[in-house]
C-alpha cells in the first residue's frame, strides 16, 4: 500500500472514532463544553470557547502574562500548556471535524498584552504517529507574543473620551477635533457617550476605530438655533487611528464626521472609508476567531515565519545572512512572500541571491507538498531590497523544482 495513503488513513482513524463499536469520548455537540469542563475539572482553569466552521477558539485570561523582564511568565507559560493539553485531548478523541484551533491568553491587568498560538490539528495526529519529529510540530504552530493593536487601541480610547468628558488638562488641547459640542457648547457641559465601535486591525502596530457616539451639551448664547440640527443626544461618528508604536500616546488621527468649511457645516462618510479597509487580525475582542481559518492563510504564516528561522537555524546561512524582514499572504490563489535578507558584504552576489531564492522556494515547496496542499495556482517571491528581484513560479513549476528538474539559474 502507498506509504502516504497509510498515514492518511491512519490519521483519520485517530481523528474519526469508531461509531460503530466506541462512541466518541466527546461528542461532537459538546465539544465547547468538554474544554471548559476539563480546564476547570483538572486545572481550576476558567476558559471560554468558540466553535468557527472548523475552527475552535478558546480564550483564558491570565493575571501576569509578562514577566519583569518583559518575557512570557513561567506560571502563565504553564497555564497555557495546560489548556492547549486539554484542547489536544478533546479533538482527538471527538466526531467533530476540527481542522484549525487557536489559543489565546492576555493579561488581565496589561490591555493589549496577549499571546496567541495556532496549530492544524491534523499536526497533532501526525506527531502522535512519528510522521513528523516534536520539532518540526513545533515549527508548525504558529505563536504570537504581542500587543494586540485592537485591544490595546480600544482601552486609549476608552481612556480619552473619559478624559473628554472628564475635562482634563490632557485634552484641552485637542477638543476642537471633536466637532461640534466643542464649538457650540459650553465649557464643562459636554459629555459624550460611546454607544458602538468597531474596529480592524491593519498592520501588526495599528488599529483603525470607527466610533459611533451620541454627545450632550448645553448651547453658548448665541448658539442656540444650531440645537436645531445638533440637538442635546445627537449622533456622532469619528474614525480613529491607533498605532501601538507609539505608547504611552498612540492614538495618531482622529477624524470627525462633521467639519466647517466655506461657512457650511459639511460631512464625511466615515463608514465608506472604515470599509475601504482590510483587516488583517484573525482574533476578535473576546480572545476569540473572528472566522474560520483556512489552510492557505495558515501555511502562508507558517512559512512567513519559517523563512526567518531558516537562516536563523541553519549554520550556512546564519554566519552568512540576516533576515531583515518578512511577510507573506495568499491572495488570488497566489501565494506571495516578501523579504529583506541581507549579508555581511555591502551588497548581495548574484550567487548569494540564487542561495537565498533557492533556500525560500525549497521551503516553500516542502510545507506545501507536506501538507499535500493544492489549493493555489503559483508562488511569487518578492526581495523587498531596492536593487532586488522578483520571480514567479506556477504550482507545477515549483513541484518541478521541488523534484530538482528545474534549476534556481533558470528562474533568476
Amino acid at each position: 500500500m502507498n506509504i502516504r495513503l497509510l498515514r492518511s488513513l491512519l490519521a483519520v482513524a485517530l481523528l474519526i472514532p469508531l461509531s460503530s463499536c466506541t462512541p466518541a469520548t466527546y461528542s461532537k455537540e459538546r465539544v465547547e463544553e468538554s474544554i471548559k469542563n476539563l480546564c476547570k475539572k483538572e486545572y481550576d482553569l476558567d476558559v471560554t470557547t468558540r466553535i468557527t466552521g472548523s475552527t475552535l477558539g478558546v480564550f483564558i485570561p491570565v493575571e501576569g502574562l509578562i514577566d519583569k523582564d518583559l518575557k512570557l511568565d513561567q506560571d502563565a507559560g504553564e497555564k497555557i500548556e495546560d489548556v492547549a493539553l486539554s484542547i489536544h485531548r478533546v479533538s482527538m478523541s471527538t466526531d467533530r471535524p476540527l481542522k484549525f484551533y487557536t489559543l489565546t491568553a492576555r493579561d488581565i491587568d496589561m490591555p493589549g498584552a496577549e499571546f496567541v498560538l495556532t496549530g492544524h490539528t491534523y499536526d497533532v495526529v501526525r506527531v502522535r504517529l512519528l510522521d513528523i519529529s516534536r520539532g518540526e510540530y513545533h515549527k508548525r504552530i504558529l505563536r504570537d507574543f504581542r500587543f494586540n493593536p485592537v485591544t490595546a487601541g480600544e482601552a486609549k480610547i476608552a481612556e480619552l473620551f473619559q478624559a473628554l468628558n472628564e475635562n482634563t488638562p490632557l485634552v484641552q488641547t485637542i477638543k476642537h477635533i471633536f466637532y461640534p459640542i466643542y464649538t457650540l457648547g459650553q465649557d464643562g457641559t459636554q459629555k459624550i457617550e460611546i454607544i458602538d465601535i468597531q474596529s480592524k486591525e491593519i498592520s501588526e502596530q495599528e488599529s483603525l476605530f470607527y466610533v459611533k457616539t451620541k454627545e450632550f451639551y448645553h448651547p453658548k448664547p448665541g448658539f442656540e438655533s444650531y440645537g436645531a440640527i445638533f440637538p442635546p443626544g445627537f449622533l456622532n461618528e469619528y474614525i480613529i487611528l491607533v498605532n501601538i508604536s507609539m505608547l504611552p500616546n498612540p492614538i495618531k488621527e482622529i477624524v470627525a464626521k462633521y467639519f466647517y468649511s466655506g461657512n457650511e457645516i459639511r460631512q464625511r462618510e466615515l463608514q465608506k472609508t472604515f470599509d475601504q479597509y482590510k483587516d488583517i487580525g484573525y482574533i476578535a475582542m473576546d480572545g476569540l476567531p473572528k472566522k474560520a481559518l483556512d489552510e492557505g492563510w495558515f501555511l502562508s504564516r507558517q512559512i512567513t515565519r519559517r523563512i526567518k528561522m531558516t537562516f536563523e537555524e541553519e549554520k550556512n546561512l546564519r554566519n552568512r545572512f540576516t533576515v531583515q524582514s518578512s511577510e507573506g499572504h495568499i491572495e488570488n490563489r497566489i501565494f506571495q512572500f516578501k523579504f529583506s535578507i541581507s549579508s555581511e558584504m555591502p551588497s548581495l552576489s548574484k550567487d548569494d541571491s540564487e542561495v537565498i531564492f533557492s533556500r525560500i522556494l525549497k521551503l516553500i515547496a516542502a510545507v506545501t507538498h507536506r501538507y499535500e496542499f493544492e489549493d493555489f495556482e503559483g508562488v511569487e517571491l518578492i526581495d523587498a531590497r531596492p536593487d532586488g528581484k522578483n520571480i514567479y513560479l506556477s504550482r507545477d513549476d515549483l513541484e518541478r523544482f521541488r523534484r530538482g528538474r528545474l534549476k534556481i539559474q533558470d528562474l533568476i
